[in-house]
């Protein structure tokens, strides 16, 4: 070798990395959890499958979250994938308007299944979900949940975040 230095930064900036995460384009769920006074819910982009043999998802949760510890506490969440006429509760959900706890649900929008948690009636899909395990990471716990119970409403369009701005997605037909 000649001597020069090809070591690796720890990690890239943070404002630099954010900025491109923006360019990324997530579906727009809510994670919830909990019952009654208890319930506790946020706006997530970072939600996925896991497998489908058994049916797990994952959820990262911020640990100030409200809802991180009632996740936690209860052992159940659901995730909830937004269609683009619920733009309103997205915002509700990651506390534009100011909204915080139980207050962020309305009995029209919210029923239960299996666990209890609060469940998004007419979401794009929703996935009712036990606990399996958490895995900490920096400032988030990866929540990973076994999937109890589901919804889907097939009629409804997915809503979309990338840039700063919500979207949807537009279906285009191959050309035959």
């Amino acid at each position: 070798m000649s001597g020069q230095d090809f070591s690796v930064a720890e990690h890239v900036e943070t404002a630099v990395f954010k900025n491109a995460l923006r360019a990324i384009v997530g579906s727009v769920s809510i994670v919830a959890s909990g019952q009654g006074d208890d319930r506790r819910g946020l706006t997530v982009t970072a939600a996925v499958s896991l497998c489908v043999d058994p049916p797990m998802v994952l959820a990262c949760i911020n640990r100030s979250a409200e809802a991180h510890d009632v996740i936690l506490r209860t052992g159940a969440f659901s995730w909830n994938v937004l269609s683009t006429d619920q733009i309103p509760l997205a915002e509700r959900f990651a506390a534009m308007d100011g909204s915080k706890g139980a207050s962020r649900f309305s009995p029209a929008d919210w029923g239960e299944r299996f666990t209890g948690v609060p469940v998004l009636l007419q979401s794009v899909c929703s996935f009712d979900c036990r606990l399996q395990d958490s895995v900490e990471a920096a400032t988030h716990t990866i929540m990973i949940g076994a999937v109890v119970g589901q919804t889907l409403n097939q009629d409804k369009v997915p809503l979309i975040y990338s840039s700063g701005r919500f979207g949807r997605i537009e279906h285009f037909e191959s050309d035959k």
